[in-house]
């Protein structure tokens, strides 16, 4: 057994008292991993395009520092999506903030829309897959933006490499929680694993119109069920990861092993 915990916010402000509160609920309950969700680190994207290139320096240095003094003080994993600078410009993907050390994995997949035009913007440019995969008390985990769980090759990716429990930072609106929650429940049956969502919450303007961050973070159990769920508010779900239910659902449904036989998972 390993307990994690998915914290629920909006963007943080510069102060740590709040995120340090938070993180202080999660040690002392015994998890060793903490998930923020997308935009929380950074400000929301509609905002970053308009902020003075000296602010948005400011911002990603104060919360890069904040967030490892933060995971040797509690000696967590904390992850969370994050805006990094490479040159004279900007990109967007997850970080890895550990007692030792600082991994960031960049976004594969950016979001290209007339109301929210990230590839624009972000000057990503891996030519191949770069997704996270790391161990966690005992658990394989891996980690990709929200956005790239609509990409069969990402699961495909995290399937192969025997991943146990996929992260997934989002940032979602438009009333989109039915969708998310079933794309999220099929993906976490089919690959027969652990799927951690952690939603922001705060307000954020889109062309003329703002709209709401609605939270709903969830986990979702290998045998595709919503285990454990937070509502549109401020807050932390801790939630149990278990070997055992890992073994009983792939002995039950066999999905890996029929791909391993047939030699798909090599």
């Amino acid at each position: 057994m390993s307990r994690v915990c998915i914290i629920q916010f909006p963007t943080l402000s510069m102060s740590p008292s709040r995120i340090d509160y938070y993180l202080k609920i999660v040690k002392d309950n015994g998890a060793s991993l903490a998930l923020l969700g997308e935009y929380v680190l950074n400000s929301f994207f509609t905002e970053l395009i308009k902020m003075p290139q000296t602010l948005i320096d400011e911002q990603i240095l104060d919360k890069k520092n904040l967030m490892s003094e933060l995971a040797i003080k509690y000696n967590l994993d904390i992850i969370a999506p994050f805006v990094m600078k490479k040159n004279d410009f900007y990109i967007k993907g997850v970080a890895k903030f550990s007692p030792n050390s600082f991994d960031f994995w960049e976004q594969n997949f950016l979001i290209n829309y007339k109301h929210w035009d990230e590839r624009s913007f972000f000057k990503n440019n891996k030519e191949k897959l770069d997704l996270g995969i790391f161990e966690n008390s005992g658990f394989k985990f891996g980690v990709m933006n929200g956005f790239d769980t609509h990409f069969d090759i990402c699961w495909q990716y995290f399937l192969k490499n025997k991943v146990e429990v996929v992260l997934v930072p989002s940032a979602c609106v438009f009333n989109s929680n039915l969708r998310w929650e079933e794309l999220l429940k099929v993906r976490a049956f089919t690959n027969l694993c652990y799927v951690l969502r952690a939603n922001r919450i705060g307000k954020a303007k889109f062309m003329d119109n703002f709209d709401n961050f609605y939270g709903d973070s969830f986990a979702v159990s290998p045998n595709g069920v919503v285990s454990s769920r937070l509502k549109d508010e401020e807050g932390i779900l801790l939630f149990e990861l278990s070997k055992d239910e890992l073994k009983v659902e792939n002995e039950r449904w066999k999905f890996r092993d029929i791909l391993d036989n047939k030699g798909f998972l090599k």
